[in-house]
This record gives structure tokens, C-alpha cells and sequence, in this order.
């Protein structure tokens, strides 16, 4: 190589590196913010305090993602929230947690429209108020909130289409596990739910399983396979039945959704031998 080439090659890499650098720096600052103020949202005891700290963890984070380079940024120094990203869409996610044992979701969804513009999207947490949840189209207004595990991008599904794989710990008695679908059309329109979920009595919109708190249940997307895979889930005594609360995953028994047909499609009893492990890729409860 000659010393001209030499020169300009060294040259590249530390404008390269300290362009880097300088990008970490930029977000950083923020980033310590949000740790330090997620902390708050968790340990206070009182929730007009964990609400009063929460404007503020949102109002940082909103002005961090808006930033340039943020759709492509590895928030791994991000903690107590969840950060996922596939194709075109990132998720930023947290949860507040209240003294009634109770949660509020918040989230922002960050869309990709071409190289150097995205799109902003904040979800409104209305779960409480919505009824006969795995049947409707929901809006980015009136979310069906959860702490999302996993961001799901399937063609086979769909271009417009994100699968969710989450968590909500619904109350003093009981947890939920949530399977749910983002529709974002080319005009930026953004629903929740579709009537992709294909079980053996009837098409859901989203499914949810609700079973004791004293229980974990699994829930995990093998992309090997395309499959989402699943505890079944019974109650602890045939008295029981229907009181979801009592209910518990199986350890020997699992169920899967799988791809057909640009649906997800439920396969009882699937045969999970071949994969590495059944354990969840999960979120405990963010009080503990």
C-alpha cells in the first residue's frame, strides 16, 4: 500500500471511530436519565410519584428516539424497559406498576419510512376498559397494553403485519400472556389485531391466556420452525373450571401457533423435541 493510500485509509477509520463516539455520546447522557428515572418508576411506593416521574421518563425518551440515528441505535444500556426492533418497526415498552397490584403499559412505536425519516407513535393504555378483548380492532388510542418479549416479523403473515408475543401482570390473583398483531399500512394507519389466530373453535383477533400468579407460563417464538409455542393451561382442580385465575401451565403438554396461509394457525400438542429449550424469554414482574 502506498503512504497516500495508507494515510487515507487510517484517515477513514478514526473519522469512522470518532463519528461513532460521537453518536454514543450523544445518546448517552439521555440514556443515564432514563435508567436513573426508570429506577424511580419501579421503587417509589407511592403512584402519584411513580405517575409524576413517568412524564418525565416519557417526555426524555420521546426526544431521544426523535433524534437522528435512533432507529438504528442499540439502546442495550437501556434499562427497565423493553426495546425491540424488526424490519421497519422498533418498540420502545415499560410498565408502571400500582400499589393495587394492577398495571399501566406505555410504549412508542418507532416506524421506518425510508433511510433518514421515521415515523412516532404513542400507545394509550385503555385494556382496562376494553371488553371481549380477543375480538376487537384496536388503535395506537386505545391500546391493549403489555410488556412485550418478543417482535415478530413474518411475511407469510403479511408485509403490513408484526406479531407480539407479551406479558401483563394483571392483578393481585392472576398474569396474562398475550399474543397480539400490529397492522401498519403504507398510508401510516396503525391497528391492533386481526383475525389471524386460528384455533380449533373459532379466529381471534389477539389470544390471551390468563392462569395464577403463583405459576410461569412459557411463551416463545422458534424461527426455525416459524412457530409460536406454548404451556397448555388447566385448572388446578376440575372445580375449578372457567376461573382462570386457578389455572396453571402444564410442564409436559404444549400447544403452537404456525404459519398457513398467511394466518396463525394452532397445533395441538406440538412435538417440541428438536428445539434447544423451552425456557421463556420473559419479564418478571417489575416490582421484584
Amino acid at each position: 500500500m502506498t503512504n497516500s493510500k495508507y494515510i487515507l485509509a487510517v484517515f477513514i477509520f478514526f473519522n469512522g471511530t470518532l463519528f461513532a463516539q460521537q453518536e454514543s455520546i450523544d445518546f448517552e447522557p439521555d440514556i443515564k436519565a432514563l435508567n436513573e428515572l426508570g429506577v424511580q418508576i419501579i421503587g417509589n411506593k407511592s403512584d402519584e410519584e411513580k405517575a409524576i416521574v413517568n412524564k418525565d421518563y416519557t417526555a426524555i425518551l420521546k426526544a431521544l428516539i426523535a433524534k437522528e440515528g435512533s432507529f438504528e441505535y442499540n439502546f442495550k444500556s437501556l434499562k427497565t424497559i423493553s426495546v425491540l426492533k424488526a424490519h421497519d418497526l422498533k418498540v420502545y415498552n415499560w410498565a408502571l406498576p400500582l400499589g393495587d397490584g394492577t398495571y399501566t403499559y406505555f410504549a412508542f412505536l418507532q416506524i421506518k419510512k425510508s433511510k433518514t425519516q421515521f415515523d412516532i407513535v404513542s400507545l394509550t393504555d385503555k385494556s382496562d376498559q376494553v371488553k371481549s378483548p380477543e375480538n376487537k380492532i384496536l388503535t395506537a388510542k386505545n391500546w391493549y397494553g403489555a410488556l412485550y418479549h418478543k417482535l415478530i416479523y413474518n411475511k407469510k403473515i403479511g408485509q403490513n403485519y408484526y406479531t407480539l408475543l407479551g406479558w401483563d401482570g394483571n392483578n393481585n390473583l392472576s398474569n396474562k400472556k398475550i399474543i397480539d398483531v400490529i397492522n401498519i399500512s403504507g398510508n401510516g394507519i396503525i391497528k391492533f389485531g386481526a383475525p389471524i389466530f386460528k384455533t380449533e373453535k373459532r379466529t381471534k383477533r389477539r389470544v390471551i391466556f390468563e392462569y395464577t400468579k403463583d405459576a410461569i407460563m412459557s411463551l416463545k417464538y422458534y424461527p426455525k420452525t416459524e412457530k409460536i409455542v406454548f404451556n397448555q393451561l388447566e385448572p388446578i382442580s376440575s372445580k375449578l373450571k372457567g376461573v382462570y385465575e386457578y389455572y396453571a401451565p402444564t410442564l409436559k403438554y404444549f400447544d403452537a401457533f404456525t404459519v398457513e396461509k398467511g394466518k396463525w394457525v394452532i397445533e395441538k400438542n406440538t412435538e417440541i423435541t428438536n428445539e434447544k429449550s423451552i425456557k421463556d424469554e420473559i419479564w418478571k414482574d417489575p416490582k421484584n
